[in-house]
């Protein structure tokens, strides 16, 4: 049997794709094995999520507990607790700067960046 122009360009062209996607797939399990023996990164470059607690009881919840968790995996984690108003009995959030109560209804007494 003989190979034609277009069989050879189409077998090559199926063997380089093979070859690409076995490379990528190689590309692809590398920087796992290293993340997981090497430093993180992420603490270094800064933090790149926001954690965002927004549904909760006022009167029963576990907000300050969540908070702390959060912040025991990493204490720059930048958390924003949202609520309509202000939550009775107050939230016992850590004094921090990298977390915020943020409340949702407009209020006169405050100022807009608030």
């Amino acid at each position: 049997m003989r190979l034609t122009r277009c069989q050879a360009a189409l077998a090559a062209a199926i063997t380089l794709n093979l070859l690409v996607l076995f490379y990528v797939s190689w590309l692809q399990h590398q920087p796992r094995n290293s993340r997981a023996r090497g430093p993180r990164r992420a603490s270094a470059a800064g933090p790149r999520v926001t954690v965002l607690v927004r549904e909760f009881e006022a009167f029963d919840n576990a907000v300050p507990e969540l908070v702390d968790s959060f912040l025991q995996q990493d204490p720059a984690q930048p958390v924003v607790v949202a609520a309509d108003t202000l939550p009775y009995p107050p939230l016992a959030l850590p004094r921090i700067p990298n977390v915020r109560l943020a409340l949702l209804q407009p209020a006169l007494d405050r100022p807009a960046a608030a």
